[in-house]
């Protein structure tokens, strides 16, 4: 079965995808992010292998709600880095690399350089430039 294609665009910058195989494209079109379905725990959602091109980012994704940025430079989710625990990233798309929240946000809202919880009145996150973002 081929993968469900979903297209962001500046009027939708969050998608819900899971339990199947997606491409995910931002809203500039300028790259296709892979989802493929590994599988998920008992009485829980789907996880899915992610990849920008030929890089392969570690851990898996849920299947969850996927936010990009405006400017298509980010997308944050729910992200494991091991089974089953759930924490929330952000790809910076363009410079191959990745960054755990702190804290975990299910629906996350990018307004670059500010992460916030699009559903709860929880505190936003703000990058301020000395992260330490991991590469892939």
């Amino acid at each position: 079965m081929a993968p469900h294609l979903i297209q962001f665009t500046q009027d939708e910058l969050s998608h819900w995808a899971g339990m199947g195989d997606y491409v995910l494209i931002p809203p500039d079109r300028s790259y296709e992010i892979v989802l493929r379905y590994e599988g998920e725990p008992p009485h829980g959602d789907s996880y899915h292998m992610l990849s920008l091109g030929d890089r392969r980012l570690p851990g898996f994704a849920w299947g969850c709600i996927f936010t990009m940025s405006a400017c298509s430079n980010f997308i944050a989710f729910s992200w494991m880095e091991r089974r089953f625990e759930r924490l929330t990233t952000i790809v910076d798309v363009r410079l191959g690399r990745y960054f755990v929240l702190p804290s975990y946000i299910y629906h996350p809202r990018i307004e670059w350089p500010v992460v916030l919880d699009a559903v709860a009145a929880e505190q936003p996150y703000e990058f301020v430039g000395n992260e330490a973002w991991r590469t892939f």
